[in-house]
């Protein structure tokens, strides 16, 4: 609960006490125990804030869910609990304080981008012909937690000969050799997640799919160099399909997503599809703004698509990698 004056009040599920040692963030933390309408009621009315505007942030309008993730029941408690009270939707007002990050915040993903390179290593490494997608899985998992990261994360990582994409959970397909290696690797340091995308060939690699990731690569510089602040995600989108559609004599196309804020979770801005360049063309960067920038290339005639990638941010000068390691097809010689 944030009062528009005065000291925030967390709720948490229980063990207040071991949530107020482990941070100095918010003074006042309380156990929660899923009663979150009443939690938030009984904090109001402490405030004598029963005829206020309450703003609920989550109530519409996010990247992923535009329908939002308060359950009814909720909002319908508060809504008769304080009759007299205007009850706005404060889903964007959140999204735009989250989506610049303080120097401290770029310092908590930059280690997280150094679990994720070291959780790569991990999945070069353990890749061979033989070894279970599973096991693979659970070395790149274990490389994650050995350095720092915390669960739970995204990570989707697949196998298999001509794959485009990853699932959503390992399988027990036993990697052979030609493979490609499809992967989105979260780490989360503090809570804060850094991406990679970092594509991978067992053998020797095909060469469409090498050069599709070559094209991907070319459109991350070039996207890169683009964002400045002040610059609009209309231009970087342009500059994405312009460079995506004049390599190889427009033998390539663009297919989302081609960014998305990183942070604590589900921020904006994003451009995952068509609506979302609706609704985000405007906005101008902002020193702070940090994305997983992961341009799609595939072909414009035939099937296959190819992405590499990394987290970026938004400084005065222009934007940097968070990542070190060279951005490139991993291709492993078996």
């Amino acid at each position: 609960v944030f009062p528009a004056q005065g000291e925030v009040t967390s709720f948490v599920f229980n063990r207040a006490s071991w949530w107020q040692k482990a941070q100095n963030w918010v003074a006042d933390v309380r156990d929660g125990r899923n009663r979150w309408s009443q939690n938030a009621i009984e904090r109001i009315k402490e405030l004598k804030l029963e005829k206020g505007t309450i703003g609920i942030s989550g109530l519409a309008g996010l990247v992923r869910a535009p329908e939002g993730i308060i359950p009814y029941t909720s909002v319908k408690a508060i809504q008769e609990a304080f009759p007299q009270a205007k009850l706005v939707n404060a889903t964007e007002m959140m999204q735009e304080a989250r989506a610049v990050k303080s120097a401290e915040e770029v310092s908590f993903l930059e280690r997280s981008a150094a679990i994720v390179e070291k959780a790569i290593e991990a999945m070069v490494q353990t890749a061979n012909p033989g070894v279970c997608e599973k096991e693979l899985y659970a070395t790149v998992l274990h490389a994650m937690l050995s350095n720092g990261g915390e669960l739970p994360t995204l990570f989707f990582l697949s196998a298999g000969p001509g794959l485009t994409n990853s699932s959503f959970v390992p399988t027990d397909y036993i990697i052979q050799k030609g493979d490609q290696i499809v992967n989105e690797i979260e780490a989360k340091y503090g809570g804060y997640a850094a991406q990679a995308v970092s594509p991978m060939v067992v053998g020797k690699p095909d060469a469409a799919y090498q050069a599709m990731v070559n094209v991907s690569r070319a459109c991350f510089d070039a996207v890169l160099a683009a964002m400045k602040p002040g610059a609009t995600f209309a231009t970087l989108f342009d500059t994405y399909t312009r460079t995506v559609e004049g390599a190889d004599k427009g033998k390539y196309s663009w297919s989302h997503p081609m960014m998305h804020a990183r942070g604590l979770g589900d921020d904006g801005p994003a451009l995952m599809g068509d609506k979302d360049l609706e609704r985000f063309s405007k906005i101008e960067l902002k020193t702070g703004m940090t994305f997983i920038l992961k341009p799609q290339v595939r072909p414009t005639q035939g099937k296959g698509r190819a992405s590499i990638g990394d987290t970026v941010t938004v400084t005065e000068t222009g934007a940097r990698r968070l990542g070190k390691r060279e951005l490139k097809l991993i291709v492993k010689t078996v």
